[in-house]
């Protein structure tokens, strides 16, 4: 990369460059948290399940240096080249095969160095051997410390790393809410048509006794310990005055319209294969509803393979998507293949069935699938946003069918006969109307996700090269309808 900027080893603008314990931690299930590899994706650390370990195994991992708020781990592999900021708040220990860097501040900000470190100039360098011109799987700590990091003056390096963090900022807020939105479609369709909560709910208010396996889930529909302690009493068929239960009902929650309400039923009639159901759900197999068909692959697949064709949808492109929605492929195949394959149109939905089965997505480009993918090209009465949440609620359960030498399969037959109890039409028409609205919205983010990504990923290499400059910059991420404000107030910044 040619840069506008001077260039200094990161040793040099740098407090301490220190490499991890090379131990495995005693883990725990509580105590200090540790960080691992796989915590660290896209300059971002997760811990939303964290890893932990004691009080002295913490001792003994920080006596080399004490990770501190602002500090940068770096992965030396497994895998290489992945880097995340400390932050605030966070009392921590390194694992294994990484790397703890403190930035100098009176030379480089520590946010503009965990930028700098994700750039194509530095991964480059991070993957590259010089010596001997091939890629390495992991890297030295000699090799970290003669890093060139591009070192424009101080008050740019904020300004750069305000810009970025701000895009960055955003992108993550996107995912946060997708996450959520997903979140609310699995609850609201397991109410419904897992947990029977309508249902309950209805033979509550009637009366009607209720199951003893859905007592436990009965008794979390209430308001009040001891409204919970009457139901429960209640549960085994002795009367129930409607009207207060009707009032216990509306106390706890919104209730849902009474149109919708009503058409839950509000006894469960025992079936053989599947336990207790709403009474009139019927018990049917999802192929006699839903047509499921594998893709096709050509074969070798390496004679089809192009630079640029027809997208080719591998099970790697799915697992590498933050949302329900494949939005690209890494590999195309030539037209000739494809009368070997199954072209599908966007907005299909798609389920893996090998590598990594059972995961749902939803295609936003038109493609082909290979035969790692079943389709569903005619469904009746079950709609799309259905199957998808469906999907997801019985996966374990499918892949406890499957089986293969080297992966679990999920073969068609395996889904084709699976048992669903079939609820009214207006209930099926209702929930993937309440689903679309969710789903519309999840597209939007992800759309504004990827518009944002390649906006902070262009911006990335021209900034920290100096061919592109602050004011320039600016008006990008603002046209992008991303408010950068100033960089005094940049939320990244750890002081």
């Amino acid at each position: 990369m040619v840069s506008e900027w001077n260039e200094h080893r990161l040793d040099e603008v740098t407090e301490l460059i220190v490499d991890c314990p090379h131990s495995t931690p005693k883990w725990t299930d509580l105590g200090v948290v540790v960080l691992r590899n796989q915590y660290i994706r896209n300059g971002r650390l997760d811990l939303t399940a964290p890893s932990y370990t004691t009080e002295d195994a913490y001792q003994d991992r920080i006596k080399r240096a004490i990770p501190t708020a602002g500090d940068l781990v770096f992965t030396r592999e497994a895998p290489m080249g992945e880097v995340c900021q400390i932050p605030k708040g966070v009392r921590c220990c390194l694992g294994q095969r990484m790397v703890l860097m403190r930035a100098n501040r009176k030379l480089i900000d520590p946010n503009y160095l965990l930028f700098s470190l994700q750039s194509p100039h530095l991964q480059h360098q991070i993957s590259w051997n010089e010596g001997t011109g091939t890629t390495v799987s992991n890297i030295r700590i000699p090799n970290i410390k003669a890093f060139r990091i591009p070192t424009p003056p101080l008050n740019e390096q904020k300004a750069i790393a305000h810009i970025l963090g701000t895009l960055d900022d955003k992108i993550e807020l996107n995912r946060q809410m997708n996450a959520t939105l997903e979140a609310m479609a699995q609850a609201l369709f397991k109410s419904w048509f897992v947990d029977f909560d309508p249902v309950i709910d209805n033979a509550l208010a009637a009366g009607h006794p209720i199951p003893e396996p859905l007592h436990k889930r009965a008794g979390k529909r209430v308001w009040t310990p001891d409204e919970g302690t009457r139901r429960v009493s209640a549960m085994d068929g002795a009367n129930h005055p409607r009207a207060e239960a009707r009032r216990a009902l509306d106390d706890k929650r919104n209730p849902l319209p009474d149109a919708i309400q009503k058409q839950f039923p509000s006894r469960f009639v025992f079936n053989e294969e599947m336990g207790w159901v709403p009474e009139g759900w019927n018990p049917v197999k999802l192929g006699d509803y839903v047509t499921v068909k594998r893709g096709g692959s050509p074969r070798p697949i390496h004679d089809y393979l192009v630079n640029d064709g027809l997208p080719w949808v591998k099970i790697s492109d799915a697992t590498a998507s933050s949302s329900r929605f494949l939005m690209d492929t890494k590999q195309f195949i030539k037209p000739e293949g494809l009368k070997k394959t199954v072209m599908l149109k966007k907005g299909e939905l798609i389920l893996s069935n090998s590598a990594t089965p059972g995961l749902p997505m939803f295609l936003n480009l038109d493609a082909c699938i290979h035969d790692g993918w079943l389709y569903f090209p005619k469904k009746t009465l079950f709609g799309d946003l259905y199957l998808y949440q469906l999907f997801f609620v019985v996966r374990n359960e499918l892949l406890m069918q499957g089986n293969g030498s080297i992966f679990t399969n999920l073969k068609t037959d395996i889904l084709k006969n699976h048992m669903v109890v079939l609820p009214c039409i207006k209930l099926l028409n209702e929930i993937e109307d309440r689903l679309d609205a969710m789903h519309q919205k999840s597209l939007f983010l992800q759309l504004e996700t990827e518009f944002l990504t390649k906006l902070r990923d262009t911006l990335l290499p021209k900034l920290l090269s100096g061919q592109l400059h602050i004011p320039d910059a600016d008006r990008l991420a603002a046209n992008s309808g991303v408010g950068v404000g100033s960089a005094d107030s940049d939320p990244r910044h750890v002081s």
